[in-house]
């Protein structure tokens, strides 16, 4: 099952490395990872979505990452963040009929929306959930694909 980690660590040297090292010694597969500054100068914020086989892992995992220097605070917020999205940008060729990719873009749970058309290639940009965006791309697969990039998830509480 996927679980949603959200820290506060001090912008220091080697934080990310070790926070992503807690991971990787207990072989936890980190499925996105988004860093921000907070508004509170010195201070990020880190939201880690992770693939954890057992539930009775998740304190564990959590007391782990509490131990670690320049950590202020870790909570899991799977079930109960307010708001969560990630970002897709996709370049795919433009199509001859624009009618089914408008059809994709209005038909979306996610906010889709052509970001510009040049030299035969449609820029897209969608923002929704992990799953909506999964469903973007289900449903561009169709099309001719030439790159994707995403971000990891940003939350709120």
């Amino acid at each position: 099952m996927r679980y949603t980690f959200k820290t506060q660590v001090l912008d220091k040297s080697g934080t990310l490395n070790r926070l992503t090292s807690t991971f990787l010694r207990r072989q936890f597969n980190i499925v996105t990872l988004c860093v921000t500054p907070s508004i509170q100068p010195g201070i990020s914020d880190m939201t880690f979505v992770a693939e954890l086989d057992e539930a009775s892992k998740v304190q564990s995992l959590m007391l782990h990452l509490e131990k670690q220097i320049n950590v202020l605070s870790v909570e899991n917020i799977t079930d109960n963040n307010v708001y969560s999205v990630e970002l897709l940008l996709a370049k795919i060729a433009t199509p001859a009929d624009k009618t089914e990719l408008d059809n994709l873009i209005n038909h979306s749970d996610a906010l889709v929306s052509v970001l510009k058309e040049e030299d035969g290639h449609t820029y897209l940009q969608a923002s929704g959930t992990q799953q909506a965006l999964d469903d973007v791309l289900h449903a561009l697969s169709s099309q001719q694909i030439e790159q994707v990039s995403r971000t990891g998830t940003a939350a709120l509480l």
